[in-house]
């Protein structure tokens, strides 16, 4: 699997900011919340403010640390009680997957998202955690970001499930092909 896109930190934050709208549309979106829920707009609130700390802190490495922090910011104000935290097989486990040298930075982050996803390292958030870790990965290589778009959020769902049935890599051609988005470039 190859990078789709090559940016510059500048190319990949402007991609980010034209469209952070839709890419908060698209995540409260597969996070299940219906108009009406009253907690929509928490989380979208949460989701602005995990885009911005991506987009702004680029120094933050990406380990468990940042895993656990993005996990806290999405869920704030959403669930009481909920913790954030890894024990150390999984902070093991999470960073052998950052940590793939003979893999391209896309494909290390799917990897890195079906991980988490399919640990369950948390017991509400996984999916947006997963997705905004993928993407804090995505940004600060220049690979474009990973989001699952409305219309096909059902398709990532069955995916997912056949996956954790089956360990089937399908989903990972699957997120590559429909859920990669980045600037269209002239080179």
């Amino acid at each position: 699997m190859i990078n789709k896109y090559t940016l510059s930190r500048a190319q990949e934050l402007k991609y980010v900011r034209e469209n952070l709208d839709t890419l908060v549309s698209n995540s409260v979106a597969l996070s299940r919340y219906s108009e009406d829920d009253p907690l929509k707009a928490v989380a979208e609130r949460n989701f602005y403010d995990a885009f911005e700390f991506i987009l702004n802190n680029p120094e933050v490495e990406n380990d468990y640390k940042c895993l656990v922090e993005l996990h806290a910011m999405l869920m704030k104000d959403l669930d009481s009680g909920i913790k954030s935290e890894l024990n150390e097989t999984q902070i093991k486990e999470l960073n052998e997957m950052i940590n793939q040298p003979t893999k391209a930075n896309l494909e290390v982050a799917i990897d890195v998202l079906l991980y988490i996803l399919d640990k369950r390292l948390f017991v509400d958030g996984d999916v947006r955690a997963a997705m905004l870790f993928a993407n804090k990965f995505m940004v600060d290589n220049g690979c474009g970001i990973i989001t699952v778009p409305v219309d096909k959020k059902d398709v990532f769902r069955e995916k997912l499930k056949e996956y954790k049935e089956s360990k089937d890599y399908d989903i990972k051609d699957w997120v590559y092909k429909y859920c990669v988005k980045g600037p269209k470039l002239d080179y």
